[in-house]
This record gives structure tokens, sequence and C-alpha cells, in this order.
């Protein structure tokens, strides 16, 4: 495994995660209630199947908790799109 996607489905009351390898096998899919404990353990578990491979994270919004998150020091190291 060389790269993780991850890309994160935003809502009002909860998210949906699902992180795929480059090679398109899905390694985690997941709601997540819309709470910073249940996010970060979102990008921990992310990290840890990663691995130490490279993850790219794609969400689709540009403001709200969850960019904060993806874009603060939950994932310093990480390239984020949206």
């Amino acid at each position: 495994m060389s790269r993780v996607w991850v890309g994160i489905d935003s809502g009002k009351g909860h998210h949906h995660g699902l992180a795929m390898e480059a090679e398109g096998r899905t390694l985690l899919s997941r709601r997540v209630a819309n709470d910073a404990p249940e996010l970060m353990k979102l990008i921990g578990d992310v990290l840890d199947l990663a691995d130490g491979c490279e993850v790219t994270w794609a969400i689709d919004m540009t403001g709200g908790e969850p960019t904060l998150l993806f874009t603060g020091q939950a994932v310093p190291t990480s390239p984020a799109v949206w």
C-alpha cells in the first residue's frame, strides 16, 4: 500500500468517512457523530490503518468543525483537498 485516500461526507448530525488504498480496496467506512472526539477517533483510526503511508484527506465543505480538525493539528502532515 503506497497511499491512502480519505473522503469525508459532512452532515449536520453526522459525517461519513471512507478510506481507500490507492489500489481501490476499502480500508474503513464509518458514520461518525458531528463532534470532535468522534472525528478525532476517525482520524486516528485512519492513520493507524495507513501505517506510515501518505494520507490525502478530501472533505465536502470549507468551514465548520470537521474542516478545522483536518486543517489544524489533528493531521498536520497530511494534505487536504476540498
